[in-house]
C-alpha cells in the first residue's frame, strides 16, 4: 500500500473548519451520507453504496467438515478484499494493513457476538455442517470502509438463503431451489458497525470521509499529538454494545464515548430497518417472479459520472437561483464588450513653471516657447 500524504494546508483548513462546525460537503456533525442497498440476482449477493463508497458483498456455501471442539456447529468465514479499483494506494493480490484490520472488526462484530446461529448449519453431528463464507470486496474508497463493509456483511447474511437438505441412511441429499425452497439464515440480532472521527478529545463526527479520516488519525502539533482518532462502535437493533475499538491517539474525555454510543444506537436502529425494509421488498419482487440485478443500478447518472466534474465542497447557503443569474450576468458581460475610447489628440500635457511647455502628440513631442505673461493665460 502506497502512502498518501495530506500538505500542511489541507490538514490546517480541516481543523479549522470543523472546529468552527463546518464540514466541507456540508454536513452536520451527527449528518451520515445517503445509504442505498441492491441485490443481485442470487441470494446473498448485494451492493452497499454509503456516499460514494461502495461494498459489495456476496455470500456462497458449502458442506464440510466441522471443527473439533464444535462438533455440532457450522463455519463461518469472512473475507475483505481492496483492490486499486477502490483506489489507487492500493496494490493488486496484496493484502495491507486495512484490510486485516477490517477482516478482525468484522469478526468480532458477527462472529464474536453470536448474532448468527451457528447449530442450525449442522446436517450430521461431527460428520457434515453449512460452511458460509462472505467474500467483502470494496469497489470504491470515499471514506468510512468500516461502516459500509459491516451493513454490506449484515445484509448479505440476512438476504442468504442456503439449500435445503435431506437425509436418507448415510447419504445426504441436497435440494435445488426448483425441488425445494430453500432456507434462511437464522441471526438473533442484528448488529451494525458505526466510525466516528474525533478531533481535539471534544469533537465527535459521524460517517467520516477519507480526507477527515486521515486528518484526526494524523492530527499533530510540532510533534505532539493534539488528540483524535477513529471510533469504530458496533451496536444492535436493541441497543446493546457489541463491539469498541479506538484508533489513533489516547482519550482524555470519557463524555466523548458515551456521545458515541448514544449517537450509535440511533444510527443503528435506522439501518437495521432500512435492511429489512429492502430485504422484504426484494422478496416479494422475487415472489412475482420479477428479474432482479445490479443493472438496475446502472443509470444514464452512472454512466456520465466520469464526464463531469464533482463539486466536492458545498456551501450551507448554496441557492442554485443564485448561480443561475450569476451565469446570466457572465454571458451578458461576454455579449457586450466595453468599448475603449479613442485617444484624443493631446494625450498628456505637463506644465512648465518657467517658460516652456511640453506638449506630447501622437507623433513625436515638441517643444512651445511662451512668455511668462501667458503662463496665467
Amino acid at each position: 500500500m502506497r502512502d498518501v500524504f495530506l500538505s500542511t494546508c489541507e490538514k490546517n483548513f480541516i481543523q479549522k473548519i470543523v472546529s468552527q462546525g463546518h464540514r466541507l460537503d456540508g454536513r452536520n456533525y451527527n449528518e451520515s451520507r445517503n445509504l442505498e442497498i441492491s441485490f443481485g440476482s442470487d441470494y446473498g449477493s448485494c451492493i452497499v453504496s454509503l456516499g460514494e463508497t461502495k461494498v459489495l458483498a456476496q455470500v456462497t456455501c458449502e458442506v464440510t467438515q466441522p471443527k473439533q471442539i464444535r462438533p455440532n456447529e457450522g463455519i463461518l468465514y469472512i473475507n475483505v478484499e481492496i483492490s486499486p479499483m477502490a483506489a489507487p494506494q492500493f496494490e493488486a493480490n496484496r493484502q495491507t494493513d486495512l484490510t486485516v484490520y477490517l477482516n478482525r472488526l468484522l469478526e468480532k462484530c458477527y462472529k464474536d457476538s453470536k448474532c448468527i446461529d451457528l447449530e442450525s448449519l449442522c446436517i450430521v453431528v461431527e460428520e457434515k455442517v453449512w460452511s458460509l463464507r462472505v467474500d467483502v470486496k470494496v469497489l470504491n474508497h470515499a471514506g468510512n470502509v468500516i461502516e459500509c463493509a459491516s451493513i454490506a456483511t449484515l445484509t448479505s447474511l440476512a438476504h442468504f438463503k442456503r439449500p435445503d437438505v435431506t437425509r436418507s441412511g448415510d447419504s445426504v441429499i441436497i435440494h435445488t431451489i426448483a425441488e425445494k425452497d430453500p432456507i434462511p439464515t437464522v441471526l438473533y440480532h442484528y448488529p451494525v458497525c458505526l466510525t466516528f472521527a474525533i478531533f481535539g478529545n471534544d469533537t465527535l463526527i459521524s460517517d467520516p470521509t477519507s480526507i477527515e479520516e486521515s486528518v484526526c488519525t494524523s492530527s499533530t502539533d510540532e510533534g505532539v499529538c493534539t488528540g483524535g482518532g477513529l471510533l469504530a462502535v458496533a451496536m444492535n437493533q436493541y441497543k446493546e454494545l457489541c463491539l469498541l475499538n479506538l484508533t489513533g491517539a489516547a482519550l482524555y474525555n470519557s463524555s466523548v464515548v458515551h456521545k458515541a454510543i448514544l449517537n450509535a444506537a440511533e444510527r443503528c436502529k435506522e439501518v437495521v430497518d432500512l435492511v429489512k425494509s429492502t430485504i422484504n421488498m426484494d422478496d416479494t419482487r422475487r415472489q412475482k417472479r420479477e428479474k432482479i440485478s445490479f443493472r438496475d443500478i446502472i443509470t444514464t447518472d452512472h454512466m456520465l459520472s466520469l464526464s463531469r466534474k464533482d463539486l466536492n465542497i458545498r456551501l450551507k447557503s448554496y441557492s442554485t437561483d443564485v448561480m443561475k443569474n450569476d451565469d446570466e450576468d457572465e454571458e451578458m458581460e461576454e455579449d457586450f464588450e466595453m468599448e475603449k475610447p479613442e485617444p484624443s489628440k493631446y494625450d498628456v500635457v505637463a506644465s512648465l513653471p518657467q517658460t516652456a511647455e511640453i506638449v506630447v502628440k501622437k507623433g513625436a513631442s515638441t517643444w512651445i516657447e511662451v512668455s511668462s505673461g501667458s503662463e496665467e493665460d
